[in-house]
């Protein structure tokens, strides 16, 4: 009985034991259910808050879009307002005074409807007080119709212009407006009446001007001789300098000949490309000289100097005058 009852007793325990590891699986299938509804709401409510941020991205998009394109419709109402202001600024520009609708003060090219044949250069330099005073003689052709002269300055002054016409109606034109484009360094004159192609015409500006202390254009520079500090003005034209000096159609293409006059204070002497024809004594002590024409070229080939150096003159074997200078 005693094994009988023993055996009964380790058979009751292997039934419970099995009997709870029964009852003991359906509580972890239903606990890993659990986890997994879980996880799939999450994810549901995951997708289901980035498609509400992806709708309402959207909406705003659309919306910046639309006050953009309202606010670039009322800027470029302002730029247009603005653009005609600075129109106006730079000259009281109206459509009258363009080309076929163009503003060619604004290209960065001089327009071909005019080529300049010579210039009459006339400069009285002052060493004192570094500044100069001009006045230029330009004969051109118009290659096409226009009313409009564009020319070339750069921080001159200009007094007086005015134009005449060697045509059968010789005479003064009438200029209906002048003004500075400092942008491309331009200055334009809008004539009354339009130029005629084939035919020459003259312009006369008078001008003044400082001698920059630069290395450009036409400027100043100094020296020491004997504790004493000495002055020269000298100009460097190269490539497109020309235009500080004088007004001028300051473009390699540009060719015309030259025709310079210096004056300036008698103890001081002039040198420039070609010698000097003539020399004139003012009353003042200031010394005029008047230096032959120069060939055909460029505006940066023009040179001259106002200077207290010396200079030694030799001639070629094809009979040209060759001037070097000497510091004194």
């Amino acid at each position: 009985m005693g094994i009988e009852d023993a055996s009964m007793r380790n058979g009751r325990a292997l039934s419970d034991q099995w009997a709870d590891s029964v009852v003991v699986r359906p509580r972890t299938t239903e606990q890993h259910i659990t986890v997994h509804k879980r996880l799939v709401l999450g994810f549901a409510i995951s997708i289901l808050t980035l498609i509400i941020v992806t709708a309402i991205a959207i909406t705003l998009s659309v919306s910046f879009e639309r006050c953009a394109a309202e606010s670039g419709g009322a800027l470029a109402a302002n730029g247009s307002s603005n653009s005609k202001w600075k129109q106006s600024r730079d000259g009281n520009i109206s459509h009258r005074d363009t080309e076929d609708g163009q503003q060619p003060w604004r290209n960065l090219r001089l327009p071909a409807t005019l080529r300049p044949r010579h210039y009459d250069l006339r400069l009285s330099v002052n060493m004192e007080n570094f500044s100069f005073s001009g006045e230029v003689n330009i004969e051109f052709e118009c290659v096409n119709s226009t009313k409009l002269i564009v020319l070339h300055t750069d921080r001159l002054e200009v007094e007086k212009v005015l134009v005449f016409s060697d045509s059968k109606k010789a005479g003064v034109m009438r200029i209906q407006r002048r003004f500075h484009y400092q942008p491309k360094q331009v200055f334009v004159i809008a004539l009354h009446r339009e130029m005629k192609p084939l035919r020459t015409y003259k312009i006369n500006i008078t001008f003044h001007a400082n001698t920059e202390h630069e290395l450009l254009g036409f400027f100043r520079s100094s020296y020491t001789l004997n504790g004493e500090r000495r002055f020269l003005a000298v100009t460097q034209f190269s490539p497109t300098h020309a235009r500080k000096a004088f007004p001028c159609f300051d473009e390699p293409i540009y060719k015309a000949t030259f025709r310079v006059s210096l004056k300036h204070e008698s103890s001081y002497q002039s040198l420039s490309n070609m010698p000097v024809e003539s020399s004139t004594s003012e009353e003042d002590g200031w010394v005029t000289n008047h230096f032959s024409r120069t060939p055909r070229m460029s505006t940066y080939y023009l040179a001259w100097a106002v200077c207290n150096f010396t200079y030694r003159e030799a001639v070629t074997d094809n009979g040209v005058v060759v001037s070097r200078v000497f510091r004194p």
